[in-house]
């Protein structure tokens, strides 16, 4: 099962009046339920809710952004923080009753996210910031990095099992790019690093990963020497990707293709699990034992790679440590949307039973190998999935195409900022199964995760609220 991030959607209803230290209400038990308008299936009579803030801005495209709000599955928890870190919250995910709190130490003017990792020591709570050090008696402010890993199941006062500080440079904004089984902090841009540092939530262990040259087998014209940049990081390792320059076509116009493509650690390369004819291969999004990656048989070097519907594009759902192909499913798009290393990784889910998969605008049957595809065409919506349950239902919301890069991004979850007019967007129902959608009504909200039991956590930009199953 895979622990999972839970930003604020663009378009979310206002209807806490929530503070500004969203995690500073009751010490025992969240209050009661705030009814956000939901589907049908989710009791608002009960369950729990509580306040929460918008999140800050990550502008590039491909990091993490700042999430408050995360999910710890296997140990039922809701894990919440307030926007300058100052402080964690854990709830029970079934009953909203406080499990544990962190107090981290002081950073001023802190921007801070709460991501979920999952490995052999169990779920680990990373609570990452950025900011500046109170610069206190003869010692100067300076910028840092902090990293606060704590274990999921800590005592009620929960402590930090790992404390790592590291140094930020003035010149240079980082990011935090998260997967469930890897982070990674370091500037990035169109998804990969230059050089980034890589933490070990099990061990507090960090090494620090860059560009570097390689020599890949199976390219269009044979071996071909690429340059790998650090994309995100797994349990198999950094997934770093890569694009041919010499000794091809350029162009796409006939000769022998440009190799696009991505290795997984040591374990495997794109090119030796490729799908026949396909010489374009972008890692979109890791959950799980699973990566999500896009195919395309060629491409420019020009133009980056997208789904749009002057080609197929194949999306696949790979074994993480092998590559072989699970499930897969070719699809279009009317809305051009392109296609980056890492930019489905907020809209990547597995049901809790581990029988489905939504990533982006797609969802997999993973037990048939079946997928089906939610994107535009000319004459519908496509659909941006969020969360999907154990019987193979998922929940979404409409895409809507504006002036933001985020929204020309395939899978990028759109994420309301504080301050912003984002236009309200419509909200979806379908089925993984049979590929069938409906629309709900306007004012939805839908959920960013379902458990097991068939609880659904929902997150505006002033409330978490959690329902269960009606």
């Amino acid at each position: 099962m895979a622990a999972l991030v839970l930003g604020a959607l663009a378009g979310c209803s206002d209807a806490s009046g929530g503070e500004a230290d969203p995690t500073a209400g009751a010490t025992h038990k969240a209050a009661a339920p705030v009814r956000l308008p939901v589907p049908d299936g989710f009791d608002t009579e009960t369950g729990w809710s509580t306040s929460a803030t918008p999140e800050a801005t990550d502008v590039e495209p491909g990091s993490s952004g700042f999430p408050l709000v995360a999910v710890a599955p296997k140990s039922g928890l809701v894990i919440q923080a307030a926007a300058d870190g100052s402080r964690v919250r854990a709830f029970s995910l079934a009953s909203g009753k406080t499990v544990w709190t962190f107090t981290p130490k002081a950073l001023m003017s802190a921007r801070t996210g709460v991501f979920v990792q999952e490995g052999r020591a169990g779920e680990k709570v990373v609570v990452a910031r950025q900011g500046k050090t109170s610069g206190s008696g003869l010692n100067t402010s300076r910028r840092t990095t902090t990293i606060d890993v704590l274990a999921a199941d800590s005592a009620s006062k929960a402590t930090a099992e790992h404390h790592l500080d590291l140094a930020a440079p003035d010149d240079t904004a980082s990011s935090f790019t998260a997967t469930d089984s890897g982070f990674l902090v370091g500037p990035v841009s169109d998804g990969v690093h230059d050089k980034a540092v890589v933490i070990d939530a099990a061990t507090g262990a960090q090494r620090t990963v860059q560009k570097k040259t390689v020599t890949v087998s199976g390219c269009g014209s044979g071996s071909c020497t690429v340059q790998t940049s650090p994309s995100f990081a797994t349990s198999q390792g950094v997934i770093s990707a890569f694009q041919q320059q010499d000794g091809c076509d350029e162009w796409a116009e006939g000769g022998t293709p440009c190799t696009y493509g991505f290795q997984v650690g040591d374990a495997w390369t794109s090119t030796s699990v490729a799908p026949s004819g396909m010489h374009v291969g972008i890692p979109l999004a890791v959950t799980g034992q699973y990566l999500v990656a896009a195919w395309h048989t060629s491409d420019t070097q020009t133009d980056p790679p997208a789904l749009s519907d002057t080609k197929k594009t194949t999306l696949a759902v790979h074994d993480l440590a092998t590559g072989k192909i699970k499930a897969q499913v070719s699809c279009s798009s009317a809305d051009a949307l392109t296609l980056q290393p890492g930019s489905a990784q907020s809209s990547t889910r597995l049901s809790p039973n581990g029988d489905f998969l939504v990533s982006g605008q797609a969802g997999f049957d993973l037990a048939t190998g079946r997928g089906h595809c939610f994107t535009s065409t000319a004459s519908t919506k496509g659909v941006d999935l969020t969360a999907v349950a154990d019987d193979g239902t998922a929940y979404g919301i409409v895409h809507a195409v504006d002036d933001t890069e985020a929204t020309s991004l395939y899978g990028r979850l759109p994420i309301a900022q504080d301050g912003t007019d984002t236009p309200e967007r419509g909200a979806a129902r379908v089925s993984v199964r049979t590929g069938t959608a409906k629309a709900l009504s306007a004012a939805s909200e839908v959920p960013l995760y379902v458990a097991a039991g068939g609880h659904g956590v929902f997150r505006t930009r002033d409330v978490v609220a959690v329902y269960p199953a009606s």
